[in-house]
């Protein structure tokens, strides 16, 4: 008689076992017995350290809002109705542009560092990168479904003090203005240093640099700690930051130590045709409940006008026709996209501050 030996399947976590052992084990047992073990650990210990920086985790910490909106979509928008009432639960509406403040936690770990052992300048774009998705999908959830992308014009730096490797830190981000075609963005890299005994929580000067003056979320500095293509300002002259008053603890709060400011400028687009910033904020939400925008541009995506005999549930989304330039004929409701409740501090913000950022660069490319 003969007898068959009945093999058990390995478990994930014994395989994982045995791969370690036949990497870092005895030498007699080891895929690399000419290795040093000492070294084998090393090596494993530094590609522990940089898992941060293993191959597709950048792209799953920037793509992870979106497939957590899109997963939200599926379970909660699947019949029209709910998908009316889901735009409605995600989208910023009535509220105004500049009251938008997006947090993305972030942490200086060993492969974002340098060999001063402070963040890297080229990783404070490698966290934006996750932090402008973030906002992006936070922001604007409802044009995106229309069709409508954002595209990345430039980004612009300002370093002010460094972040140590160990800390926690966040990106804040405001809209800071816009005008025709572009949108610009603002940053705020700050850390929250702990509190020591009974000390005082507020930073000092061996902390960090504290957020002195922050108007309507944009800082005034003073000494920034290297050279900028942002204009400097003195404290007797403030015409630069001269900004109508907001909530800024909201934004900068006062126990933060700032380390950069970021400003990134985009432009939103269906196609190749560009979408007026104005008339995507109209169409995510934005804009005084008085006006009742939303119940149109609801009423507008989710049109029956599509609706025919034989499919009597069918919709047409004509937010798409309006973004493609349909809303530039559209008199139904005059100064419908035009959001001239905010157009006086959006002025304000365009020639105090970002308008110069804007034409000094335009200059530099001429």
């Amino acid at each position: 008689m003969s007898s068959t030996a009945v093999v058990k399947a390995k478990t994930p976590v014994e395989r994982v076992k045995a791969l370690l052992y036949a990497l870092i084990g005895p030498s007699d047992a080891s895929l690399f017995p000419f290795i040093p073990r000492p070294i084998k650990l090393l090596i494993l210990l530094v590609f522990f350290l940089n898992r941060r920086s293993w191959p597709g985790v950048w792209h799953w910490r920037v793509w992870k809002p979106v497939f957590a909106i899109r997963w939200d979509s599926f379970r909660n928008a699947r019949t029209l109705p709910a998908k009316r009432a889901w735009l409605g639960n995600k989208s910023l509406v009535g509220k105004s542009p500049f009251e938008v403040v997006e947090v993305h936690k972030c942490f200086a770990g060993l492969d974002d560092c340098d060999y001063n052992a402070h963040l890297s300048n080229s990783c404070y774009a490698k966290n934006l990168d996750a932090a402008r998705m973030k906002c992006a999908v936070n922001v604007f959830p409802a044009i995106f479904g229309d069709g409508v992308w954002m595209a990345l014009g430039g980004a612009h730096y300002q370093f002010v003090r460094e972040i140590p490797y160990n800390t926690e830190f966040e990106v804040r981000t405001v809209i800071g203005s816009w005008e025709e075609k572009w949108m610009f963005l603002v940053h705020y890299f700050v850390s929250f240093p702990k509190k020591k005994g009974k000390s005082s929580s507020k930073p000092n000067a061996n902390d960090g640099v504290p957020v002195q003056s922050v108007e309507n979320g944009l800082p005034s500095l003073t000494t920034p700690s290297s050279p900028s293509l942002l204009p400097q300002v003195s404290v007797e002259d403030k015409r630069f930051f001269t900004i109508p008053k907001l909530d800024n603890k909201s934004v900068v709060p006062e126990n933060a130590v700032l380390h950069c400011v970021a400003i990134s400028t985009y432009c939103f687009k269906i196609g190749r045709i560009t979408v007026p910033p104005n008339v995507a904020f109209v169409g995510s939400g934005f804009g005084s409940r008085d006006r009742r925008r939303w119940f149109r541009i609801q009423n507008l995506r989710f049109s029956s006008q599509g609706a025919s005999k034989s499919n009597k549930d069918a919709v047409k989304n004509r937010m798409s026709d309006m973004f493609r330039g349909e809303w530039k004929t559209d008199n139904e409701v005059p100064g419908f996209w035009e959001l001239d409740e905010y157009e006086e501090e959006r002025k304000l913000r365009m020639e105090k501050i970002f308008g110069g950022i804007h034409e000094g660069f335009k200059a530099l490319k001429a």
